[in-house]
């Protein structure tokens, strides 16, 4: 076989050729600092293109913390004066604007704000007041009622603890007896009257009311919540019990207000109580 070569074929200009014809079809280059290239064949310059009239960068961060220190201390790390809080009680957020919009005693009023870079506090309810409220407003079969109380009496301030454990004792005994009456004594207190087979009858006396000493939020300190005690005559001789709060959203708001306010003192930011969109 007789092998042709081409005259004035030249395969490493084709090779050359074809790399110049790829950094044509895809010129453009993007650094990482915002600016932009066009890279072409080492005969033609290197030429800046960027826009002259882009927009600076900046920072865009989101951040969610777990505390109100932990809030106070990465607004005070970054906040600027145009910095502000906005806390958001139906959301249980207290937000650091960081970038927010110029206030009218600056000279660059009324330039507008990124609002891209923000810390906010995500409030949740600590573990001792989900248990509380989860048994709150419904009426329970008194033996499961009696389990609750004796496991949490621990979160119980008034009456003592050991009263508490006592009185859930005491209902777990009558769990097959019948319910007959009930008497208001002179403190406010219920006697609910038991018989067995027997006809023996005896009483369990409830508190009208008992408090608790635990957190509302997830790291703040505990405060004294009241709850209302309630039963209910139920099918078969027994009765039922729970409890319902007693103002305990009055309080909810209150302490989260203190936060807000506590994070604003902590930080020198002013604060607004509402949302933005």
């Amino acid at each position: 076989m007789t092998q042709t070569t081409i005259e004035g074929a030249n395969p490493s200009g084709a090779l050359d050729a074809a790399i110049e014809a790829a950094r044509i079809a895809s010129p453009v280059i993007s650094g990482p600092d915002g600016r932009t290239h066009v890279a072409l064949p080492e005969r033609i310059k290197l030429h800046d293109i960027t826009d002259p009239y882009r927009l600076p960068s900046r920072v865009h961060q989101n951040v969610t913390v777990d505390d109100r220190a932990s809030l106070s201390a990465y607004a005070n790390r970054y906040k600027s004066d145009r910095s502000i809080i906005i806390a958001d009680f139906d959301a249980l957020t207290i937000s650091a604007r960081l970038d927010w919009h110029e206030h009218n005693q600056g000279e660059q009023f009324p330039a507008p704000g990124h609002n891209a870079h923000a810390v906010t506090l995500a409030l949740r309810p600590s573990e001792e007041f989900s248990r509380w409220d989860e048994m709150e407003g419904k009426i329970h079969p008194q033996a499961e009622f009696a389990r609750f109380l004796e496991e949490n009496s621990v979160d119980v301030e008034t009456p003592e603890a050991a009263t508490m454990i006592e009185i859930s004792r005491d209902f777990e005994a009558t769990v097959n007896q019948t319910y007959k009456s009930s008497v208001r004594l002179d403190n406010g207190d219920r006697k609910l009257l038991f018989e067995n087979e027997s006809k023996v009858q005896e009483g369990v006396i409830i508190p009208e009311k008992f408090t608790l000493l635990i957190p509302i939020y997830n790291g703040e300190e505990p405060e004294v919540l009241t709850c209302l005690f309630r039963w209910r005559a139920m099918g078969g001789g027994a009765v039922g019990l729970g409890f319902q709060w007693h103002r305990v959203e009055y309080q909810r708001r209150a302490h989260f207000t203190q936060i807000a306010t506590t994070a604003s003192e902590e930080t020198g930011l002013p604060v607004y109580m509402g949302r933005f969109s």
